[in-house]
């Protein structure tokens, strides 16, 4: 038997039904085996004190006699303690945590009997073991280690990426003109150059980029560095391919007349532009699946590397097991996290009856020397944005020596729940000179207090007690139970926190030269609400539909403009949209008048066309779910159900327009000349 009759006789073995049946078992069997394996070693103690906690050792005891004042000062060092140790506690949780490698089994062994139910598992398994025998040696021989990573990464992405495309087309085997159609757009996917270069830039790129990371940085700088970059790039790079082969697969069949033995079958309007819009959503679905899993998988291995200051994963050079260190702590807390952040609300808004007083004061004393100041048609509301803004700025800004307090409301749950609070502040001050340095007093709302030597221009971080969040007693409400005016006032004060900033060091009593400003989300506190796993879900389901959103964008201007147009198109909305938020925070300080107080046209008119556009792009712009993946915030379930829900209105309305549009076209006419 030659070469080829044993190849043919193997492709016959793998895809009969007996060798799959075999196969999906013994994957089965050994993905249990890796799993409980895990589970069983991790079993053994975390590394951590068994003994009595420092925070049970404060408890006051039954027959202790202390004052009231003594009573509430332990219990207040005591919640604080024991904060700190659950916090503690938790990190070295992620230690044996089996959901990451429960997680990463899930994946592979979904991937493999995929493969065999294709009926590639020999093939597979022989391109595998090939790029091991190749791969491997080339990884641990140090001067050719990036080149066997950068091959293994290649090969695993590629035939999972070939695998899931396999499986997609499987699924839309279905008969019917809609399936067929989003099938050959698959197909197309792969043959046309424009979408093939960009899969291979993807799956290059997304191989070669762990190789780009320094070794020598702290590890949560790794990782956030990696979770950002890897993301940035899948995102964009399908992006761009989305735009570019949307549009070529209108726009060419059209020019080349291959439209015609489409639409003369008869296919309808609707079906043809759903067929188009469900291949590139399916294919979008499959390269966002495919590197979603790689960063995931990446970042966990990254996660169970030595930190700096341990010599390993959770054992710190210091202390041994049981010690954390400063690396470790932030990458779990801050980094791997979902956290809630809460910002101070100003004690005023636009409708605040005391600034609609000022704003009134202000424009009449102008209009005295200026009787024609403000009665313009929308001068005065362009007037009083400009007041507003400068009063939100003189809030945010201290004068040296002196004191402002502001109030964070919505942190009861952290307070219950005894979560640590991450406080992040910036001050600015002048030009942001780097050679000068502000001490800047904070006193919160428990009389605790810091005295922080601060830079100028760029966020510091410090880890703040639960205790520090006010907590309304029943006490509290008999002292005020005759106003009830100061009981809702009260009422509202249950979860904040009360923060007084002064622009001088307290303990010194020295003042800081100049006045500092905190910009905008300069001010903040957060806290843990859940894993980032749940947070890496939800992202991916946000890039996705944002994908599918830029996928109907082009396939409507493909409908009845030529290709290069129709990307000029789409780019453009893809540009607006993703530069929504900075459009709408830039406008804040954009001024519409001269000092005098003058009108400026152009400036009238730019603004309120970036008012529309930011506006329009509002939602999309707000989920930004790769900046809040990186830094450990909260994608909330309530923002990605709201931002699902305008994405797929605005993708329904538009996908109407273009079966509209598609309705009206002379196709048989058309020479795309």
């Amino acid at each position: 038997m030659n070469l080829r009759e044993r190849l043919a006789a193997a492709n016959r073995l793998q895809r009969s039904r007996a060798f799959k049946i075999i196969a999906t078992a013994l994957l089965l069997l050994a993905a249990v085996a890796v799993f409980t394996t895990y589970v069983v070693r991790q079993t053994a103690p975390l590394g951590i004190s068994d003994g009595p906690r420092a925070s049970e050792s404060l408890a006051v005891a039954p027959d202790e006699e202390l004052s009231k004042d003594q009573t509430e000062a332990r219990e207040t060092v005591r919640s604080a303690l024991q904060a700190s140790e659950n916090a503690i506690e938790r990190v070295f949780q992620q230690q044996s945590d089996w959901k990451s490698v429960g997680f990463g089994v899930v994946i592979v062994t979904a991937m493999a009997i995929t493969v065999v139910w294709l009926g590639l598992g020999l093939t597979y398994l022989a391109l595998l073991g090939f790029a091991a025998l190749v791969g491997f040696p080339l990884a641990r021989y140090e001067p050719t280690a990036g080149a066997g990573q950068l091959l293994l990464g290649i090969v695993a992405l590629t035939a999972s990426f070939t695998a899931l495309l396999q499986l997609v087309r499987m699924l839309l085997g279905h008969a019917g003109p809609v399936c067929a159609i989003a099938k050959v757009v698959l197909d197309e996917a792969v043959r046309m150059k424009i979408s093939l270069v960009f899969i291979v830039i993807l799956m290059v790129g997304l191989a070669a980029l762990p190789n780009a990371l320094d070794a020598d940085q702290p590890l949560r700088y790794r990782v956030q560095s990696f979770m950002s970059f890897s993301t940035g790039l899948s995102f964009w790079t399908i992006a761009i391919l989305t735009l570019l082969f949307a549009a070529a697969t209108v726009a060419f069949e059209q020019r080349d007349k291959i439209i015609w033995q489409t639409v003369t079958k008869p296919v309808s309007a609707w079906k043809y532009v759903l067929g188009k819009w469900l291949g590139v959503c399916a294919l979008n679905a499959v390269l966002l699946a495919v590197c979603a899993s790689g960063i995931f998988l990446f970042v966990e291995y990254l996660r169970g590397q030595p930190a700096l200051g341990e010599r390993a994963a959770f054992v710190s050079f210091a202390e041994g097991e049981g010690g954390l260190t400063e690396d470790r702590w932030i990458l779990e807390t801050q980094v791997l996290s979902a956290r809630v952040t809460v910002e101070n609300d100003p004690p005023f808004t636009k409708s605040s009856p005391e600034f609609v007083s000022g704003a009134e004061q202000f424009i009449q004393a102008r209009q005295e020397t200026d009787p024609q100041f403000g009665t313009a048609p929308g001068e005065r509301a362009t007037i009083i944005d400009d007041l507003f803004k400068n009063a939100i700025t003189q809030y945010r800004s201290i004068e040296p020596g002196e004191r402002e307090r502001y109030v964070f409301h919505g942190l009861g749950k952290a307070r219950d729940r005894g979560e640590l609070l991450l406080f992040r502040y910036r001050i600015d001050a002048g030009s942001n000179r780097p050679d000068e340095f502000y001490d800047v007093s904070y006193l919160f709302s428990d009389g605790s207090q810091l005295v922080k030597r601060m830079g100028l221009g760029f966020f510091h971080s410090t880890t703040v007690y639960p205790t520090a969040i006010y907590r309304v007693t029943d006490e509290d409400r008999a002292r005020v139970i005759d106003d009830p005016e100061m009981l809702r006032e009260l009422e509202k004060l249950d979860g904040a926190l009360m923060l007084d900033v002064i622009n001088a060091n307290i303990e010194s009593r020295m003042a800081n030269p100049s006045t500092i400003t905190f910009p905008p989300g300069g001010l903040e506190f957060s806290y843990r609400v859940g894993s980032y796993r749940l947070n890496f879900v939800r992202a991916m389901v946000v890039l996705w539909a944002k994908l599918a959103f830029l996928a109907i964008v082009a396939i409507w201007a493909a409908t009845f403009l030529s290709f290069p147009v129709a990307c000029v198109v789409a780019f453009g909305a893809l540009l607006a949209a993703e530069g929504s938020g900075y459009l709408r925070t830039s406008i804040e300080t954009f001024a519409t008048s001269d000092r005098e107080g003058n009108v400026e046209v152009f400036n009238l008119v730019a603004s309120v066309v970036t008012r529309v556009v930011a506006g329009a792009f509002s939602l999309y712009g707000d989920l930004k779910p790769t900046k809040r993946l990186v830094q450990g915030e909260l994608i909330p379930v309530s923002s990605v159900l709201t931002g699902g829900a305008f994405i797929a209105i605005a993708s329904g309305a538009l996908y109407l327009v273009t079966v509209i549009t598609m309705r009206r076209r002379e196709l048989a006419l058309y020479s795309g000349r």
